[in-house]
Formats: C-alpha cells, structure tokens, sequence
C-alpha cells in the first residue's frame, strides 16, 4: 500500500514538472513572439506579415501527412511500456511517416508557384521572396513531423519535459532569427532561412534525447508483425487524422478565404487576433498535455470523470481574469506594442480571443478524454460542427458588415464545440452540471469588481500605468477571492500540487 501511494505522488510530481516546464516554455516564446511582431510590421508592413502569415500556412502541412501518427503512438506507447511491440510500434510509424511526407514534400516543392500564385494569392511583386520562404517552410515541415515520433515516445514516458525544453530552444532560435534578420534590413527570405536553422536544431536535439531515453529501436518479427502494427496505428490515427483535416478550414483555410474576400491586410489583423488566443490557449493545451498519456493509462471511470469535470471549472475560474485583463487593457497594450492599426488590431483581438478563451478551452478535457479513451471520431464532428458553423456564418455575412463577419464566425463556431462538448461529458462521462445559485453570486461578485476594475483604469492618463494598475489590482483581486469565497480551496490545491509544503503554506497565508 506504501509503494503505491509512493508510485502515485512520483506520478504528480511528473505531471505538474510537465505542465510547468510547458507554461514556462510557451511564456517565454510569448515574449519573443510579442517582441518579434511589432519588429516585422514596423519594418517589412502589414502587407508583408500578410504574406507571411499566407505563405506560413505551409507549417499546416502535417494535417495533410501525418495521419495521427503521434496521438497513436502516445496511446499506445503509454498503455505498453518501453516493450518489443512499442519498438515495432516507433519504427512502422516513422517508414509510414517517411513514406508519405518525403512524396508530398517533393510535389509541393515541384508545383510551388502554382500554389503561391493561384491558391495563396501571393502578389507577383513578392513571389521570389514568397518562393523561398516557402521552400524552407517545406523542408522545415518535412523535419518537424519525422522529429514528432521521437517526441512521442518522450511523452509517452512522461519527459513531456524534455519535448518542452527543445521546443523552447526551437522558439528562442526561430523567433530570434527572425528579429535579427529582419533588423538588418533582409526580407522574407532571409526569414525562411532563419525558420529552416532553428527546424535543423530541433531535430537533432530531440534525436539525441530519444536515443538517450529511449535508446535504439530494436524491432523484432516485423516480417510478421509490420501489416498488423501499421492497421493498429492507421486505425486509431486516422480517426485522429480527420479531426485535424476538418479542423485545418477552420484557421489556414480561413486565411485564404479572408484573403480572396476581403484583402492581406485584414489576413494580418486575423493572424495577430490568432497568435494572442494561440500564446493564451497555449498555457492550457500546455498545462493539459501530460493529461493525455495520463488518462490513456488511467481505468477508473469515476476518477476519470471527477478529473475532467473538475478541470473544466477550474479553467473557468482561470480565464475569467484573463479575459477581463484583456478587454480592459487591449487598447493600451495595441498603442504601445504596434502603434498601428490599433483600433482594427483591438477588435480583432478581443473578438477573437476573448469569447474563445471563454467557450473553447473548456472543452480540452473532454477533447482529450475522446482522444484517450478510443472516441477519436467524436472529435470529428466536434471539428466538422466548429467548421461549417465558422464558414456558414462568414459567407452569409462578409458581405453586409465585412471584417466584423470574421469576428461573429468563428464566436458562433466556438460556442457550437462547447455545446457539443457539454454533451459528450454528459454522454460519455455521466457529467451534469447543475445551477448553483451561490455559485452564481461569487460569479456575479468578482464580474462586478472587474468592471469597477476597468473604469477606474481611465482616470490614468499613461498606457502603460492602466496597463499596470489592472494586471495588479486584478491578480491581487482574484487571489483574495478565490479563496475567501471559496471558488478554491485547500483540497483542490492538494489534489493537483500534492503536499508541496511551500504551495500549501502560500495559500494558507493568504
């Protein structure tokens, strides 16, 4: 009994090592990505970051290649062990992986004006920079999803870590290159250039920690055994596969169309809207990540659906500060970090980001359960509903109210995943969630002291004092609150951070 409840502390201690490895990495590369974006605009125009953000959807490549590959290999890998069929598993996904992306690789490099011109829209005037960018976009691609089935078995080993540490040497080099060549007057060229050196890092560094942690694959019987390990992969890969496919419309493709429907410019006010909800949503994809090979090895239903319900109210009470923040500060933080555009900028940021960071993130613990749990093809649908609604809407709108068509899309697509995925909790794990009239009133009490938080922000005459003064008095707020009415408490503190006597101890004195 001892050696499990040891067995079980080594577990959490695992988890939260990952989960703080990878909000530390995504907030570093928040800040590089903060830093380098005013930078491209500033120097290289809206225009050009349009193009860049076209051209960029290159990067979405492995929705068409990799087939699931790296979700299966996690579930598979973490339910096994380090074991002769996980070593077949590794070396059949990495020939099936090779066997596809190396082809598609090779067609897009081969028909590479075709698409730049006549379904990316790029403007003849920038396609020699365009062309090279996207070359080294390509091979960059090539490399990053051949390098994700070593990242894989990491994960699946729990050294989600390890995978967060590359990535943050992979975010450093990328995001620095592109700062420094953009500084000394290069163009997009020089970017994919500086894109293809931080992809060639990465690779290797993540070669060598899967040799070093996992060791050589030494497969055994594959004469016998690769046809049957390839259909268990493809089997539950691609149902994972399609989710992704379908959920490539609802950002790449969208681009496209804004950019066919209503200009590059409006594509880069889209981009900046995307890369804030992507840097935020981060921190809780990045929080959640080693849940995955966690519930992939977890039995107890009941556990499972405390865990999930449990998570989706406490993310609840985390972004609402967050979204308060962002609505209160958005202007300010536009001025003094793009000095252009800002109205258009602070719309699309708070239009996109907010009702996302409100709807969307509550539905990752049930995403990730349908993804443990052998339900992968519901996250089809939750995609498929998301897309259609996201398209639906934008097509019937663009042309009566324009770009504010894009902001009420993809809300109405947002809100439509968080229904389903109230339903499939519902469906799946018994989860009701039932109205708690004092609950509501804590609610109510802290959305009160948020908006006198924002207008007493305007009577500071300085951008970056209001900016200051919300984010201090907000967090001091919340962290009062939360605990003096409840909303957290000593056991959930205890339930995610195990007897950490320095974390105890903080919230006690609080």
């Amino acid at each position: 009994m001892v050696q499990e409840n040891k067995n079980l502390t080594i577990t959490k201690r695992n988890l939260i090592a990952n989960s703080l490895s990878g909000v530390i990495q995504l907030v570093i590369t928040a800040i590089l990505t903060f830093i380098c974006i005013p930078i491209f605009i500033q120097n290289l125009g809206t225009e050009l970051y349009g193009v860049f953000a076209i051209v960029s959807i290159i990067g979405n490549l492995n929705i068409f290649a990799n087939l699931g590959l790296n979700s299966a290999l996690i579930k598979y890998l973490s339910e096994q062990g380090k074991c002769n069929e996980s070593n077949n598993d590794i070396f059949v996904s990495l020939v099936i992986m090779c066997t596809i992306i190396i082809p598609i690789t090779v067609f897009a490099f081969i028909y590479r004006e075709f698409i730049l011109i006549n379904i990316l829209g790029i403007p003849l005037k920038h396609l020699v920079q365009s062309n090279i960018l996207y070359s080294n976009l390509l091979v960059s691609n090539m490399l990053l999803l051949i390098g994700q089935i070593f990242t894989a078995a990491l994960d699946s080993m729990q050294k989600i870590y390890l995978t967060n540490i590359t990535q943050l040497i992979y975010s450093i080099i990328y995001w620095g290159g592109i700062i420094i060549v953009v500084l000394i007057g290069h163009h997009l060229d020089w970017v994919g250039y500086a894109i293809f050196i931080a992809t060639m890092c990465w690779f290797f560094l993540i070669l060598i920690l899967f040799l070093k942690n996992w060791g050589t694959i030494k497969s055994t019987n594959l004469n016998e055994t690769f046809i049957a390990t390839a259909k268990k992969q493809l089997s539950f890969g691609v149902k994972v596969y399609l989710s992704g496919f379908i959920g490539f419309f609802n950002e790449p493709l969208f681009k496209i169309l804004i950019s066919n429907s209503l200009g590059l410019n409006v594509v880069a006010y889209f981009e900046i809207g995307l890369k804030i909800r992507g840097q935020l949503t981060g921190l809780f994809s990045k929080v959640l990540q080693p849940l995955y090979p966690y519930l992939s090895s977890l039995r107890d239903k009941q556990r499972i659906a405390f865990l999930v319900k449990d998570l989706t109210s406490k993310m609840f009470l985390f972004v609402l500060p967050v979204c308060a923040m962002l609505i209160i500060t958005c202007k300010d933080i536009v001025t003094l970090w793009l000095r252009v555009d800002i109205f258009n900028y602070s719309i699309f940021i708070v239009g996109l980001v907010v009702p996302y960071l409100i709807l969307s993130p509550l539905t990752l613990p049930i995403y990730t359960y349908l993804l443990a749990k052998d339900h992968p093809e519901r996250t089809i649908i939750i995609q498929s509903l998301s897309v259609i609604v996201n398209i639906l809407i934008f097509y019937l709108l663009f042309s009566y109210i324009g770009m504010i068509a894009v902001i009420i899309s993809n809300i109405l697509s947002y809100l439509a995943s968080y229904i389903l995925g109230l339903y499939y909790q519902s469906k799946y794990l018994n989860i009701k969630y039932k109205f708690k009239t004092s609950y509501a009133l804590r609610i109510l009490c802290l959305l009160i002291l948020f908006i006198v938080t924002g207008f007493t922000s305007i009577f500071f005459n300085n951008e970056f004092t209001r900016i200051l003064y919300t984010i201090i008095v907000l967090s001091v707020l919340v962290v009062l609150i939360y605990k003096r009415l409840k909303l957290i408490t000593l056991d959930d503190i205890k339930r995610y951070f195990g007897d950490n006597i320095l974390i105890i101890n903080i919230f006690n004195k609080i």
